[in-house]
């Protein structure tokens, strides 16, 4: 209840403007033949309904899109223009723990535009300044994976931690990635690439499966993932349980 007051007194985060999407869709070639026009025609028909289909039946499945309406309406904390703030539908690892995600249906946040992006990063110093106030500091995780079989909705997870013990979050990670080896192709080729000064969105590619880890927003690190089916999705959660010594 404290961190929902203290988040939605800030206005940008206080409404949510629902806004109806829009679809131009260009018109088919003009025929030069009847038969050719009617098959172009058709072949585009076919493909925008495949699409919207798609769209509709990701939806329906994904329990954390914002316009499903079976998702877990009650552990909503914050909505804003493009993102929302939600208690984790699964087993907090520590009290405050609390995910960031788009409303919309995407795998990975570094393929988010620039106003969900703006929007996740105003979350992210919100909830530093929430638990400073409390002797704590924040950890930010991202697991993005591109295969379907293992693509989710994308998420930031937010795990408060005791300040004294932050010092030693960093080489924790470090530490529990590069032992880490079935990941990898060849053990030696692990790299962690530091996002401290160029951030996530400068640092790699988009569509590429990865995991990244911020200590508040000063420090991080992300790597490349080369074998989705090798890395579960919550060695980071896991390796925050390590920590702190929780079960």
């Amino acid at each position: 209840m404290h961190l929902a007051k203290r988040i939605v007194q800030n206005k940008q985060f206080s409404t949510y403007e629902e806004a109806d999407d829009e679809y131009d869709f260009d018109q088919a070639p003009r025929k030069k033949k009847k038969q050719k026009g009617k098959s172009a025609l058709g072949q585009k028909l076919t493909e925008n309904t495949s699409f919207q289909q798609l769209l509709v039946t990701q939806q329906e499945r994904c329990r954390l899109c914002f316009e499903n309406p079976n998702r877990p309406k009650h552990l909503v904390v914050s909505i804003a223009n493009f993102t929302y703030l939600m208690l984790p539908p699964w087993r907090p690892v520590v009290d405050g723990h609390c995910c960031i995600l788009p409303m919309q249906h995407e795998g990975s946040t570094r393929n988010l535009d620039n106003d969900a992006w703006n929007e996740i990063c105003t979350f992210k110093k919100c909830l530093i300044r929430i638990f400073a106030e409390q002797g704590q500091d924040v950890i930010f995780i991202v697991t993005a994976m591109v295969m379907p079989q293992r693509r989710r909705h994308c998420l930031v997870e937010c795990v408060p931690i005791p300040r004294d013990v932050s010092p030693k979050a960093a080489m924790y990670f470090k530490e529990a990635i590069e032992s880490f080896n079935g990941v990898w192709s060849e053990p030696n080729s692990i790299k962690l690439i530091d996002t401290s000064v160029k951030g996530l969105r400068r640092s790699i590619p988009k569509s590429f499966p990865y995991f990244h880890v911020e200590f508040g927003l000063e420090k991080g690190f992300v790597y490349v993932i080369d074998d989705e089916y090798e890395l579960e999705l919550t060695m980071g959660l896991n390796i925050i349980r390590s920590i702190l010594s929780l079960p």
